[in-house]
């Protein structure tokens, strides 16, 4: 059982690792607020998704997630690791593009979306949601909206800081490929491609991601995410979208 939410590209991110080496699981949608019992019930001191069950193992967060489906894949299944020698540099990659850009795509599009266009929000929290918790989440969305704005730190200085970050992570990425690479690290396709590509589907919007096409950005975001398309890193991932994520759960 994957615990998610439809909207988060970290949980993507976990997702389409599971896809990838072709383990099956059957994803459990959740309702803001809501997820803390959750990761109650399931023993773990913090309630951040996506979170895996899978009989009496739990594991938290798509990193680590990425890790136990690389173990668990059958032999014929592709690998989510790069050629051994690029290891290393992987590592490196992942742990910065979570860091700075899976971080503030998050807070920069929330600072808008979720703080003056809340509306087009909601509709991609709601999707896939069972009946209570879909219940729970109409009336409760004044809260769950506040505590976010609150928790995740969001206001319109935040936003453009984050957008200030992004530019700067976008053309680290745009730098990394500008020689002419197909792939990130090393010559095969590597969860660090999957990580980037996930934390960027926000900013392009797929065909093929589960429920992106019910996202509306804002104005401001749409605007620019209609120029940033034009960058290579964005064309990339558009490009590994197409030719790699062709099976959904």
């Amino acid at each position: 059982m994957l615990y998610l939410f439809a909207i988060s590209h970290f949980c993507e991110k976990a997702r389409w690792a599971l896809d990838r080496v072709g383990i099956e699981y059957r994803g459990q949608y959740l309702a803001p607020v809501l997820h803390r019992r959750f990761a109650n019930k399931l023993g773990l001191s913090t309630s951040s998704v996506p979170i895996l069950e899978a009989g009496e193992t739990v594991v938290q967060g798509s990193s680590a997630i990425m890790d136990w489906a690389e173990k668990q894949r059958a032999p014929e299944a592709p690998s989510l690791l790069p050629e051994n020698d690029a290891l290393n540099s992987a590592e490196a990659v992942e742990r910065r593009l979570d860091g700075a850009l899976g971080v503030h795509v998050r807070r920069y599009y929330y600072s808008e979306a979720l703080v003056e266009y809340p509306q087009t929000v909601k509709p991609v929290f709601v999707a896939n949601l069972s009946g209570g918790q879909k219940l729970f989440l109409e009336l409760a969305w004044g809260l769950i909206r506040k505590l976010m704005i609150a928790r995740m730190d969001l206001g319109s200085l935040q936003g453009i800081q984050s957008r200030e970050l992004i530019e700067q992570e976008l053309n680290w990425l745009d730098d990394l490929l500008g020689d002419g690479r197909r792939f990130l690290v090393g010559e095969r396709f590597s969860r660090v491609d999957i990580t980037a590509a996930s934390l960027l589907a926000p900013l392009i919007k797929p065909e093929n991601h589960p429920t992106y096409q019910l996202i509306e950005p804002p104005p401001n975001v749409s605007m620019d995410c209609a120029n940033w398309i034009k960058r290579p890193c964005l064309q990339w991932a558009s490009r590994l979208y197409r030719e790699f994520r062709q099976e959904l759960s």
